[in-house]
């Protein structure tokens, strides 16, 4: 991220570490179910009181009031007539629209199983496995180059590897040709 013309770079790491620190409890929640369930209960609970206390009604009728207004339902029965009764009622909409959404994709993740999805232990063995593969490939790399300058000398291997290098392909070289095809090509016109 570029700082903008005339601005202190120090301000806006300062900036960044602040908006990561705020990031860090919302991130905290989302994957937390049982503290995504929480908050949700606590904030329907909450604002459903505070509506019962600004709207003069009693918990019972708040409490249905939260689960229609939170649902984004609205039936029209009940609904605060004072600013602080809506200013409430917009905290319990947007806090249901943005945490029970998030709920509902934890609990469907939960009930999705993917019967190839590797275990963890598989995901380990797999690592271990391309590793291994890849230690074999740098080996058989070394030997071949070696085996090349034994049998062709220095001089032809460089070359050769500064024609791959830089990208010199011959004419007959085509995209589907497959490497092992292009190494047989190389050798066969380079045996006597």
């Amino acid at each position: 991220m570029t700082a903008a013309p005339g601005s202190d770079p120090a301000d806006d790491r300062a900036d960044a570490r602040a908006a990561a620190r705020l990031a860090r409890p919302a991130r905290r929640l989302v994957n937390h179910p049982w503290l995504l369930v929480a908050a949700i209960l606590s904030t329907w609970v909450g604002c459903s009181l505070a509506y019962a206390a600004l709207e003069d009604k009693g918990p019972v009728e708040s409490l249905w009031w939260g689960v229609v207004t939170g649902s984004t339902v609205g039936y029209g029965d009940s609904y605060p007539a004072s600013t602080a009764g809506r200013a409430v009622a917009v905290v319990l909409i947007v806090a249901m629209l943005v945490l029970v959404p998030i709920a509902i994709g934890h609990v469907i993740a939960g009930l999705v199983h993917d019967r190839d999805q590797f275990s963890h232990d598989e995901q380990v063995a797999l690592a271990e496995t391309i590793e291994s593969l890849h230690d074999r490939v740098e080996l058989l790399q070394h030997l071949l180059v070696d085996s090349l300058a034994d049998a062709h000398g220095e001089e032809w291997l460089r070359e050769r590897l500064g024609e791959h290098r830089h990208g010199a392909v011959p004419d007959d070289v085509t995209a589907a040709d497959d490497v092992d095809d292009r190494m047989l090509r190389l050798f066969r016109a380079e045996r006597p």
